[in-house]
């Protein structure tokens, strides 16, 4: 029988013992998994957003503050009362932060005729200035307010509407 070199012998051993060692030195843990379940948050429209009376005839916009306050530019309002933010109610788990998502800007018609809503903004009820963020408590609401563009003298009078989309969720 031949005999295996010292040196093959404990080169055998240095390559094998250490995947042999960490076999044996394992070790293992436990991990919990859990997740909090919040109310679905829901949103309810409470009043439309109305920029009141305007007079025909000159270019220029209305600003509507979800504040409720009415100033114009170039444009003759009419009456002292009549206007409104759009306001909506929030509900879900309370103290929990939400988002509020507005569209860019807001198309109203008359027939073929447009004029264009942009610079949405909005001012949830916990919070003292305007924002897209709000915290839900039992009585959470928030307004929403915009500039109405009047882009032509050209316009024939009449109601100039428009459904959009306001949504909300958890932060």
């Amino acid at each position: 029988m031949k005999r295996v070199s010292p040196f093959i012998l404990l080169l055998t051993v240095l390559t094998v013992l250490p995947f042999y060692a960490m076999g044996e030195i394992s070790v293992s843990t436990t991990a919990v998994a859990k997740v909090k379940l919040l109310s679905a948050i829901k949103l309810t429209k409470v009043n439309d957003l109305n920029f009141g009376k305007i007079a025909n005839g000159k270019t220029g916009s209305v600003i509507l503050s979800p504040f409720g306050e009415r100033t114009t530019t170039n444009v003759v309002a009419v009456g002292s009362s009549g206007w409104s933010p759009a306001r909506f109610e929030v509900r879900g788990a309370n103290d929990y932060e939400y988002y509020i998502n507005l569209p860019a800007n807001v198309t109203i018609k008359n027939g073929d005729n447009i004029l264009v809503i942009n610079e949405l903004v909005a001012k949830p009820s916990t919070s003292s200035g305007e924002g897209l963020v709000g915290i839900v408590k039992s009585d959470s609401y928030f307004t929403v307010g915009g500039r109405l563009i009047l882009q032509s003298t050209e316009l024939p009078a009449g109601v100039y509407t428009a459904s959009f989309d306001v949504s909300v969720g958890y932060n």
